[in-house]
């Protein structure tokens, strides 16, 4: 972990990042989060960091007495849900053929990219009255036909396998439409409150205080959103084992479901402080927390344990992080380069994930390394086959 400490910053920066791997752009929003005049104790940078709206992905920014909207970003509660299937993968049986028809299945099952459901879906949360009434249709009209859809950019659905030889299966989804409509609707009330009050904040980074209604509608908001991405999680991971022939049950059902996300803000204690932690693109790794963090398509994935570090404010990175943006990577990663990349899956390369292709992203094993100190690896899984909607969809 290295301390950046800086004239005009109100904390330092603690980054799990080399400085000098630190991109100016993500360098410049650390800056602006630090100098904030709502931060908290310092601002944490993940080994995953890179350039994000506002505030870096991969930061952890508390805040004292209010939210700030950007430094949890537009899709609201994405996050990760994995489970051991406890079968045996048998490479000679479960051939090319076999996971195919596997991804065919969920494919049939699970809506992706831009497609959504027929027909509106039952859940109870879909009855939660928003507090941005405005917003409210969007529960009937957008959340009932997304909810248990993956959407595109970096979101997937895999199957994997552990270092004893057991399937496990995982997802990586958000809030979906609702969410980001909830994003931007308070982003903008933040910005036009800064405007009434004349207070000067960084670029990006208005702030809800919480001696103001309106803060409370954001939490409450988007704490919905939280739950709707976790839902949609579950209704996707339930059909993967469907797929596969399986019940929820035989599992140990929802309860056996590793489940941890980002891109989300709650109320937390850190060295006595009440603080309002933002999370975005970075996870909670709690002391024994289970958590999860992937690599990209075609690179191996880590079921972690938190060790509930301080200097981190008890979080972690929540994947590889992007080193390459998605024109970039349209621009010098072809199919050729693609298809070599997820050679040992059963991933066929398509000119539609370009931008998502391993070679943008960070390498895993050298992110996990540098937080040693925040997470243990319980378990390494290899990617056997990935599903995908089109990527033509915002970073998280």
């Amino acid at each position: 972990m290295e301390v950046i400490e800086e004239p005009g910053l109100r904390v330092p920066i603690k980054s799990w990042l080399p400085r000098a791997e630190i991109e100016d752009g993500a360098m410049e929003q650390l800056r602006n989060a630090a100098a904030h005049p709502d931060v908290g104790s310092h601002v944490a940078v993940m080994p995953d960091c890179h350039v994000g709206f506002g505030v870096t992905i991969g930061c952890v920014f508390p805040t004292v007495g209010a939210v700030v909207p950007a430094g949890v970003g537009v899709d609201i509660g994405c996050g990760m849900c994995a489970v051991s299937t406890g079968r045996e993968y048998k490479p000679k049986r479960m051939d090319a053929r076999y996971w195919g028809r596997w991804a065919d299945a969920v494919r049939a099952a699970v809506p992706t990219g831009f497609a959504a459901f027929k027909e509106r879906r039952r859940w109870g949360g879909l009855d939660t009255r928003l507090r941005a009434r405005e917003l409210q249709p969007l529960l009937r009209d957008k959340a009932a036909l997304q909810l248990g859809t993956l959407g595109g950019g970096n979101h997937f659905l895999e199957a994997q396998v552990d270092e004893l030889g057991q399937i496990w299966l995982m997802v990586h989804s958000g809030s979906r439409h609702t969410g980001l409509r909830i994003a931007d609707h308070y982003t903008k009330q933040a910005r036009a409150l800064a405007d009434r009050r004349g207070v000067a904040t960084p670029p990006e980074l208005w702030s809800l205080p919480l001696d103001d209604q309106i803060a409370h509608d954001y939490l409450h908001d988007m704490e919905w959103a939280t739950t709707f991405a976790l839902e949609s999680r579950f209704r996707m991971l339930e059909a993967m084992l469907a797929a596969f022939g399986m019940e929820p049950d035989e599992v140990g059902g929802r309860d056996a479901f590793i489940n941890i996300h980002h891109n989300f803000v709650r109320p937390e204690e850190h060295g006595g402080i009440a603080l309002m932690v933002h999370r975005k693109g970075a996870t909670s790794a709690m002391d024994g927390e289970m958590g999860i963090i992937p690599g990209s398509m075609g690179a191996p994935s880590f079921i972690v344990r938190g060790r509930g570090n301080p200097e981190s404010l008890q979080s972690c990175s929540h994947g590889a992080g992007r080193r390459m943006g998605r024109n970039q990577a349209k621009r010098t990663i072809d199919e050729a380069a693609l298809k070599h990349a997820l050679g040992g899956t059963h991933t066929k390369a398509a000119k539609g994930y370009l931008e998502e292709a391993p070679q943008a992203y960070k390498d895993v094993t050298t992110v996990l390394a540098r937080q040693a100190d925040l997470v243990e690896v319980v378990h390494a899984l290899r990617p056997i086959v990935t599903v995908k909607g089109d990527s033509k969809a915002k970073d998280d």
